[in-house]
């Protein structure tokens, strides 16, 4: 009796422990299947699934391409059409949906991808019907929802992105469907809406910092300062090293004439090399106002090799160097004659 293992036996292992997690141990199963039998299309297929979800998706349009040669199928091009595009390798991902929907034209998450492939190729109408068709085959794919958002969003459409993300909140809430829709809000003015969905967005992911970086903004706009200063030292408080809340808050502080606060904090943007020219600049204002001209002229100057076209930065140079002459001159006037004994 051969007791010699099957290229069936080796592709239900590999079963078994692709459902346990196992990648690594699924693709050495599915391997000695294919050498065993190098026409195994299921086990090519499925050990591309498997290079896939390890993050080796070169590996994984290999054996999507074997694979595709013995038996074509719809799902063996979307998939090959994932990896394409997880490689940046845009229009031979769009290629592959377009396979795919050829071979099934309500194959709803090709068309959903096809537009994900277009939006990041900038295509952003285009990607826009993709999604559309894509709905209108399942008008409960919330992803697609979510992306149409984001293509109206970038076309300058923001009552329809703000309809989609609602769409897509109505199907399945989400942080990211919150966030977007609370920062497309924010474009159209709707600063207090802003705010409840930034809030629903953290109540989903409490660490979810640029959501504490925004919702203070909308409250700087409404002039909720207290709440916008909580805000942005929440977010800090989940990462000190996050510049923009940094950037943010020194901008508030310098508002409200917290001037040493705010130098604090911008002096912190610039040690990480952020914002550049901006903080620079801002700082310089800061320094301008305590009466530090001299460091606020050198915070000009650096402004100015980061934006030589800032001309925020030169207008203030300019207005320091006058009130350095001034003071200056105030000081020697100010001075009491020696005495001649």
């Amino acid at each position: 009796m051969n007791s010699t293992p099957s290229a069936p036996h080796y592709f239900k292992s590999a079963l078994q422990a692709s459902r346990s997690g196992a990648s690594t141990e699924a693709i050495e199963l599915y391997s000695r299947a294919i050498a065993l039998d190098p026409e195994y299309v299921s086990a090519y297929y499925n050990r591309a699934r498997e290079y896939d979800t390890l993050g080796q998706f070169e590996q994984a349009v290999s054996d999507y391409d074997r694979s595709l040669e013995l038996r074509p199928s719809a799902d063996a091009y979307y998939n090959r059409g994932l990896a394409h595009r997880k490689l940046s390798e845009f229009e031979a991902a769009i290629a592959d949906y377009d396979r795919a929907i050829e071979l099934d034209g309500r194959h709803a998450r090709a068309w959903n991808n096809r537009g994900n492939a277009l939006y990041l190729r900038d295509d952003f109408s285009a990607a826009l019907e993709s999604y559309s068709t894509c709905l209108s085959i399942d008008a409960v794919f919330a992803p697609a929802w979510y992306n149409r958002g984001c293509a109206h969003d970038e076309l300058g459409c923001y009552d329809k992105a703000i309809d989609d993300y609602t769409r897509a909140i109505e199907c399945e809430p989400s942080c990211e469907a919150y966030y977007n829709r609370a920062l497309t809000l924010r474009k159209s003015n709707e600063h207090a809406r802003a705010i409840d969905d930034f809030s629903a967005a953290l109540a989903l992911n409490p660490g979810f910092v640029k959501a504490y970086n925004n919702r203070g903004n909308a409250y700087a706009e409404l002039q909720q300062n207290d709440s916008a200063l909580q805000d942005y030292s929440a977010a800090l408080a989940h990462d000190p090293g996050y510049a923009d809340a940094l950037y943010n808050r020194g901008l508030l502080y310098a508002e409200l004439g917290r001037l040493r606060d705010a130098i604090d904090d911008y002096s912190c943007c610039l040690g990480m090399e952020a914002n550049g020219s901006e903080a620079w600049n801002n700082r310089g204002a800061a320094y301008a106002e305590l009466g530090d001209y001299n460091q606020a002229i050198c915070d000009f100057n650096r402004a100015l090799e980061f934006g030589p076209d800032n001309l925020i930065a030169s207008e203030n140079r300019s207005r320091a160097l006058v009130q350095r002459r001034c003071h200056f001159m105030r000081r020697r006037n100010s001075m009491a004659g020696r005495a001649d004994r």
